[in-house]
């Protein structure tokens, strides 16, 4: 019987080692790993709001498209990015839209309050 139950202690213990490592290995991965961008392209970024308790600047990542459409930028690809923060006012809201544009229009982005992505989980100029 003894036996029996260390042998379910390591299976146990095996288990929760490989679910730590998939977990540190897994969630450093770029969220743009699939898209393709070139040297004329640019991945930018626009936080839903400036901090919680304010009302959002942007509702979906439609309408945070559509400010780009109406400044001339056409946008390559986009993505909805959602992460963990506190809930206290100060904080980051935790959502933020990307998308990759024309390097070409990046000053107009920068203008109405995009950001360049220039984080090394972010690519900036990934080629594939």
């Amino acid at each position: 019987m003894m036996h029996h139950s260390l042998m379910n202690q390591a299976h146990y213990v095996i288990v929760c080692v490989v679910f730590a490592f998939s977990l540190t290995t897994t969630g450093c991965d770029s969220i743009f790993l699939n898209e393709q961008s070139s040297e004329n392209t640019q991945w930018i970024k626009h936080a839903a709001a400036a901090e919680q308790c304010i009302p959002y600047e942007f509702e979906t990542i439609e309408d945070a498209l559509k400010e780009l459409s109406q400044a001339n930028i056409e946008v390559v690809s986009s993505k909805k990015v959602e992460f963990p923060v506190c809930r206290a006012c100060f904080c980051p809201v935790g959502l933020e839209y990307y998308a990759l544009i024309a390097q070409k229009r990046l000053p107009k982005a920068v203008e109405i309050g995009w950001t360049v992505v220039s984080d090394s989980t972010e690519p900036q100029s990934m080629t594939q």
